[in-house]
């Protein structure tokens, strides 16, 4: 096992290499939080009321709402093309899709709305998927029981937690066949970090030779004694590295004063970086799903294209900004422009603006003229809409965006501009489509680790079962797994649903292909139910058809009572014993 210094170095290494990411990441979330600053010419300018664009965040809102409002559907293929194997793919996509909602459910946002934004926001999606009996064991291991317990509390969503990291917040070393490792920094208090970690922290961070914090607590000091700091009560904050990789994994923290920044990871002449854990954890896999899209042509930055790659290169945003700032501005320090004109040997020439119509006196030799009110620059307002019309050909077209549309636009044009606006997500959504699929295949991954058979409770021809994926049948990682988000537009479904049926009517199409194109997350579900429904009306039918047996008459008399015969209704052969029924 190497020494932590070590991983400290390869650590700076992947925090360097990503500087040129993590600057246009940054400008990423600055349009997505609407933060933008004025230039500092116009700072000083004090007419000018700053205006800032919407349009890169609704952007990102539009799409991420399009492609993260129909569950994924999970399609399992197994190396194996026997009965038994594709009875196992279909019990694989019922477990992880029921395990992937009970994950979402114990978060505080969707997770595929998280995977979704990351891959509309930064073009790269990141998710630790973390198997909590495993967990639970590893912190009663470094003594946290507190958290230990919280963690069985937990299990009452499912053994998975699936946790969608910011990628500013994660360096990945990848090679030309997989990522190879993981180095996640986080800021945390220093109570929180004794609370996660356990003893292993607390008992260093007591030391006195650390001589920078004399208890694992946080505490909230007066602001008398803010004002005098004491050197060990400074630091109420650590940077903490988790380095991983397929064999090995080392953490460590440093201590910091604040929030405000993350620590080197080398730690500092005021404080040394604290060992927290290092060991070959022997899992065999890596348990990050990392992805990135873009292009593999270029390095650093550029490898990654978001949304918004093109407005932050061309600095549409701010030449946005800029021009709607100054034609509000303009607008606004014209609103109380004078809007009469007095000419005259004195002032005494007195307005009152009370009722409407009312008679202005004028002193004689003088003269009351009404001045034009300042008009629009019509070139700031050019200038604007070309923008604005600039900025939706470089993300997202209008018409996902809003429900706005010329009035009278037919349906065939409105439905083709609709596909070509979700042909722009293509890339975005190919991209959330990867990194889900490595969630599932890595929840297999722990599973097989386990050794614990996986438990899921579904929905099979109207009634409730229990399915089981044992790892001691077979390898359950030997599956390929594609996972697919249909977009969610009315006009697209419509679409789908039309060309779907002709498919099935014309062509002979397969009803379940057909179910999965139109949006069905599980097609056999929904034709095992068709089918129930179909039982049930056949049944009925023929419950009728033996009531009907019941009421004929003798054999007689039975053709003149036949309706499909042209005769009467059968119950019109005892018109006695009909009355005495209405009588009872």
């Amino acid at each position: 096992m190497q020494e932590l210094a070590y991983f400290q170095s390869i650590a700076q290494n992947m925090i360097a290499a990503d500087r040129e990411r993590d600057e246009m990441l940054r400008a990423m979330d600055a349009m997505w939080h609407n933060r933008w600053q004025l230039p500092p010419p116009l700072q000083a300018v004090g007419w000018v009321h700053k205006v800032v664009s919407t349009d890169p965040h609704d952007a990102v809102r539009a799409g991420t709402r399009v492609l993260s409002a129909v569950a994924p559907r999970i399609s399992v293929q197994p190396l194996n093309e026997d009965a038994a194997g594709r009875g196992q793919a279909e019990r694989m996509e019922r477990a992880l899709a029921w395990h992937f909602r009970n994950a979402t459910r114990r978060r505080r946002a969707s997770v595929l709305r998280d995977v979704v934004l990351s891959a509309l926001l930064y073009d790269e999606v990141v998710a630790q998927v973390v198997y909590l009996p495993a967990q639970q064991q590893a912190v009663r291991t470094l003594g946290a029981s507190a958290l230990a317990g919280g963690l069985a509390h937990s299990l009452r969503f499912g053994p998975f937690a699936i946790i969608v990291r910011n990628p500013q917040h994660v360096h990945v070393r990848y090679s030309d066949w997989q990522p190879e490792a993981v180095l996640l920094k986080q800021v945390m208090r220093v109570d929180e970090a004794a609370a996660f970690w356990g003893d292993v922290l607390v008992e260093k961070l007591q030391k006195p030779a650390r001589g920078l914090l004399r208890r694992p607590a946080a505490v909230q000091r007066t602001a008398a004694q803010q004002r005098t700091p004491r050197n060990d009560e400074m630091a109420t904050h650590l940077t903490i590295f988790d380095y991983m990789d397929t064999e090995q994994r080392a953490v460590w923290a440093v201590l910091q004063p604040d929030a405000a920044a993350v620590a080197e990871p080398t730690g500092s002449e005021q404080a040394a970086a604290i060992e927290i854990l290092r060991e070959a954890h022997g899992l065999g896999f890596l348990p990050w799903a990392a992805k990135v899209g873009g292009t593999t042509l270029h390095g650093g930055g550029l490898q990654r294209i978001p949304l918004l790659a093109s407005v932050y290169q061309s600095r549409q945003w701010d030449t946005q900004n800029i021009v709607e700032t100054l034609l509000a501005s303009e607008v606004i320090a014209y609103a109380a422009a004078p809007r009469l004109k007095v000419e005259g040997p004195s002032a005494e020439v007195d307005v009152d603006y009370g009722e409407p119509g009312r008679v202005v006196h004028v002193p004689p030799g003088h003269q009351l003229n009404p001045l034009a009110a300042p008009g629009l620059d019509e070139s700031l307002a050019r200038i604007a809409e070309r923008v604005a019309e600039r900025m939706g050909k470089s993300t997202v077209p209008r018409v996902l965006q809003t429900a706005d549309f010329p009035g009278g636009t037919a349906f065939a044009t409105l439905n083709l501009a609709t596909q070509s606006g979700i042909k722009s997500l293509t890339p975005y959504k190919e991209l959330a489509e990867d990194a889900l699929a490595e969630v599932f295949h890595l929840m297999l991954h722990w599973v097989q680790h386990s050794g614990e058979p996986l438990s899921a409770y579904v929905s099979k021809r109207g009634r409730r079962e229990t399915i089981a994926l044992d790892p001691a049948e077979g390898d359950l990682t030997q599956v390929l797994i594609d996972v697919e988000l249909t977009a969610d537009v009315p006009t697209d479904r419509m679409a789908r649903i039309n060309a779907a049926s002709m498919a099935v009517r014309d062509l002979g199409y397969s009803r379940e292909r057909a179910l999965e194109q139109i949006g069905e997350t599980d097609a056999k579900e929904v034709m095992a139910q068709a089918e129930q429904e179909q039982l049930a009306a056949a049944r009925l039918e023929a419950r009728k058809r033996r009531l009907l047996a019941d009421a004929e008459p003798p054999e007689p008399n039975r053709r003149g009572f036949d309706p499909a015969a042209g005769g009467l209704p059968p119950v019109m052969a005892d018109p006695e014993g009909v009355a005495g029924a209405n009588t009872e």
